[in-house]
């Protein structure tokens, strides 16, 4: 009996350890999710990332994180090339404790990009997503700030986004940019680690942002390459340019 005694008393006093150890884990949840991300964030863009804030509510399965920007590659301005304002992540509860956190959704409204095109061919979202490409890097490894824990995201959109395009040759502008919505990146048995799902997240958005940069420039260029042609021909050949135009219905 007395054995029998002492091995309860074991076990309600890991109990209650085991207890704390939670509660305190999750009153700085919010903690360690934005020193993960400030952990994991730069081994895979090779640039500063910063959040403002993080709220994690697992009873509601809810999340935002508030304030978040990625540095500019180097050789390029200190403007953040990007910055979020509030990402909104829906949480499966139940998928808290098992090998994968399953997300159901991630929101990004109104996200700001900032692309730079530098000395004609140089483009920091190019150098960026260089720099993030998986063999460029090594794996980083488990720590306290980013722990051996894997995900699944159902659904990414990407709504709202500005890009402004700065150019040393063309000057500044505001371009569009369609919405974006991903769907299954990882699954529930292998999952994603923190920094697949970084790349994951950041990927599709750079490169769209880099296709539509690449696209104006591209656009402009053909432009003053035709006006520099035209001004250099004569009234004459203008007008024989004209005639071919008229004869070809242009």
């Amino acid at each position: 009996m007395k054995a029998i005694k002492i091995l309860l008393s074991i076990i309600v006093a890991l109990v209650v350890v085991v207890a704390i150890v939670v509660v305190i884990g999750l009153r700085n949840l919010d903690t360690l999710v934005e020193a993960a991300i400030e952990s994991v964030g730069p081994m895979v863009t090779k640039t500063d990332v910063q959040v403002d804030s993080v709220h994690i509510e697992l009873t509601e399965g809810r999340g935002e994180i508030r304030g978040l920007s990625v540095a500019n590659p180097e050789g390029f301005s200190s403007d953040p090339i990007l910055r979020v304002g509030n990402v909104v992540l829906d949480i499966l509860p139940g998928s808290i404790t098992e090998d994968v956190v399953v997300v159901e959704e991630i929101t990004v409204d109104g996200a700001q990009l900032n692309a730079e095109h530098r000395d004609l061919t140089q483009i920091n979202l190019k150098t960026m997503l260089d720099q993030m490409r998986p063999e460029a890097q090594e794996e980083p490894k488990s720590t306290t700030a980013s722990p051996d824990v894997r995900f699944m995201v159902e659904r990414l959109s990407f709504t709202n986004a500005s890009l402004n395009l700065s150019s040393d040759e063309f000057g500044e502008r505001e371009l569009t940019m369609r919405d974006l919505e991903l769907n299954n990146l990882g699954d529930r048995e292998k999952g994603l680690t923190p920094a697949q799902l970084t790349r994951a997240l950041l990927d599709p958005l750079l490169q769209a942002a880099r296709e539509r940069v690449e696209e104006e420039v591209r656009s402009e260029a053909e432009g003053a390459l035709k006006k520099e042609l035209e001004d250099r021909l004569s009234d004459e050949d203008k007008e024989k340019v004209d005639a071919v135009r008229s004869l070809l219905g242009q």
